[in-house]
C-alpha cells in the first residue's frame, strides 16, 4: 500500500482533533510527527524550523496543528 502526502493530511485532519481522547489517534499523530522530522532531516538547506515547515507542507498537514501538537508533547 502506498500512502501519499495528501493521504497523510486527510488522516491527520481526522486524528488530530481526537488525539486527547483516543490513544490510537494520539499514536497516529506521534508517528506522523516522527515522519515529518525524518523528512525535515533530509531537506538540504535551511534551519530546523524552516525544514520542518517544508516537510509539514509536503504532507498537507496544517502547520499550526503540527506545532501545537509538538508543544503539547514537550509539555508532557
Amino acid at each position: 500500500m502506498d500512502i501519499k502526502g495528501t493521504d497523510i493530511g486527510r488522516l491527520w485532519s481526522i486524528h488530530f482533533p481526537r488525539r486527547k481522547i483516543d490513544a490510537a489517534s494520539r499514536m497516529f499523530c506521534l508517528s506522523i510527527g516522527h515522519a515529518i522530522r525524518n523528512i525535515a532531516q533530509n531537506i538540504p538547506c535551511g534551519g530546523l524550523t524552516e525544514r520542518l515547515r517544508k516537510a509539514v507542507r509536503s504532507l498537507d498537514v496544517p502547520e499550526d496543528q503540527f506545532f501545537q501538537f509538538t508543544d503539547e508533547i514537550k509539555a508532557r
